[in-house]
């Protein structure tokens, strides 16, 4: 499991890397967190202000390239929150660890139809209600791996104590 969870996080460091090469030119004073803007831009007046001062294959690009780090962050949590309840023995850390494990899960398919919802609203094929869909997949996918991510840190000290034993 060890050698699963550092392959991992290596290639989800990969994908972090080029996707922020790939989309440096989405960074503005417009938009200051480049394709996070566009995943929470929840009024059409919004989304004009974005797309007036982006090149539209960068952000396609930027989504496409997103569905490749969907993959590999979803691995990278599960197999992080799995690796992590092992740590916990029984009870109910090792229950929430496999619990948040299968949630990554989810937070990837809300992330896939965050993308397609995305690719949609580029081309200028969306509604104010498609808008409000895509921000609350975003909010939503945020929150749920973000709950994956601290179990993950709350386990490292579980880990620690163990590796020690």
């Amino acid at each position: 499991m060890k050698k699963k969870l550092s392959v991992s996080a290596i290639a989800v460091l990969l994908m972090i890397i080029l996707m922020r090469v790939q989309g440096s030119s989405l960074k503005s004073g417009t938009s200051p967190r480049a394709i996070v803007d566009l995943e929470f831009a929840d009024t059409p007046q919004r989304l004009q202000e974005l797309m007036l001062h982006w090149d539209l294959s960068v952000v396609k690009m930027n989504i496409w390239l997103d569905f490749l780090f969907i993959v590999t962050y979803v691995l990278f949590l599960s197999i992080a929150a799995e690796f992590s309840a092992l740590k916990w023995g029984d009870g109910l850390g090792q229950k929430i660890g496999f619990w948040l494990a299968r949630i990554a899960y989810v937070a990837g398919v809300l992330d896939i139809a965050e993308n397609l919802l995305m690719l949609q609203s580029v081309v200028g094929n969306y509604t104010a209600s498609s808008l409000q869909l895509t921000f609350y997949c975003a909010a939503v996918k945020f929150i749920l791996a973000a709950l994956v991510l601290i179990y993950i840190l709350i386990s490292l000290p579980v880990s620690l104590r163990k590796n020690k034993d």
